[in-house]
């Protein structure tokens, strides 16, 4: 009941801050254009030599992407274009990135080699994880903003959000570092040391599906954890406005004991708003997969669908940060209800 009690009082606050789930799309949409216009202008370049345009408009050519990325196989823009893009691919491409690790381990090399060995290794960060540091940002700042409108009472101004999200940015971008340690420390010594493991203590297996349950058994370990140190940092930071925390570590620790201390209600509600969230995908990638885009309406229909995606993405986020300080704020009155209960008996 109190997971629900939280969803019902998060939507019902979001629905009264439409105005900065619009602005954080907005920003969204900024990001994507600084993103897409250098790559469009690279296509629109290539294009104009070749007879493809019109070819291509109907269905993608395997042979001419290849033939495309071997021409700019030193473009960090033309990395950022792969086949799988098209569709709905993009889900399953970052569900598999996020489980491998692939940003955590780049950046954290990258930061690894700068602080120790006193190193700038360009290798491992490419245009892409770049810009995922740069998303990073962007998205620490609005959660400074979300989190803080919904802590309070009163409706905001768009100028008050923007205070607040700068106030909050310093803390929130530490947490993010405190973080991608905690990350990068999982990946590097626990789940690669497991993944390499695998072909040695299956080698002498009967059968390919013994390696393969490995690998799904140990999926679905790192999904799990990474599900509770998501929760952990969510609550962290819910913390951090409400207490006006200024050490993330102790703000850690904090949302450690609250995640562990109320699972079944933390835990429940994140697998509620996830489910709502798979929810979302396939209901795009249900309805994208029945447009053709043979020509510009139906290339504008779907990106007019996307955009609408993207705006019920963000709306869900706000959901989150909504229902989470919503059920944080319930769970720690009753728990402050009930020490403030004995020792009033007692006074009594």
């Amino acid at each position: 009941m109190i997971v629900l009690s939280a969803l019902k009082q998060g939507i019902t606050q979001v629905k009264n801050t439409k105005r900065m789930v619009m602005f954080a799309w907005l920003v969204n949409v900024l990001f994507a254009l600084a993103l897409a216009l250098p790559l469009l202008t690279q296509l629109n370049g290539y294009l104009r030599t070749s007879t493809m345009d019109e070819k291509l408009l109907k269905q993608m050519d395997a042979a001419w992407f290849e033939t495309y990325q071997f021409d700019f196989e030193k473009s960090e823009i033309a990395k950022l274009m792969e086949y799988s893009i098209f569709g709905y691919a993009p889900f399953l491409n970052h569900f598999e990135a996020q489980l491998s690790g692939t940003f955590v381990k780049a950046i954290g090399g990258f930061l690894y080699d700068l602080i120790f060995r006193f190193e700038i290794n360009p290798k491992p960060i490419s245009l892409l994880f770049g810009l995922g540091f740069f998303y990073v940002c962007i998205s620490n700042f609005l959660a400074g903003g979300f989190i803080a409108l919904y802590t309070k009472d009163y409706r905001t101004s768009l100028n008050e959000f923007l205070m607040d999200s700068a106030k909050y940015f310093g803390r929130f971008f530490r947490l993010s570092l405190f973080s991608l340690l905690v990350y990068y420390l999982l990946f590097t010594i626990i789940v690669t040391w497991v993944a390499d493991a695998i072909p040695v203590w299956t080698q002498n297996a009967p059968s390919e599906a013994i390696p393969f349950r490995y690998y799904m058994i140990t999926g679905g370990f790192t999904w799990l954890v990474l599900s509770l140190s998501f929760m952990i940092f969510d609550y962290a930071r819910i913390r951090i406005v409400l207490e006006d925390r200024t050490s993330v570590v102790a703000a850690v620790f904090a949302g450690t004991r609250f995640v562990f201390g109320n699972f079944f209600n933390t835990f429940g509600l994140y697998l509620s708003l996830g489910f709502i969230g798979i929810a979302f995908i396939s209901l795009y990638a249900l309805v994208e997969s029945q447009i053709l885009q043979v020509s510009f309406w139906f290339i504008a229909l779907v990106f007019i669908l996307q955009q609408l995606y993207m705006i019920a993405r963000f709306w869900l986020k706000a959901t989150w940060y909504a229902t989470q300080t919503s059920l944080y704020r319930e769970l720690a009155f009753k728990e402050q209800a009930a020490r403030v209960a004995p020792a009033s008996s007692i006074t009594i």
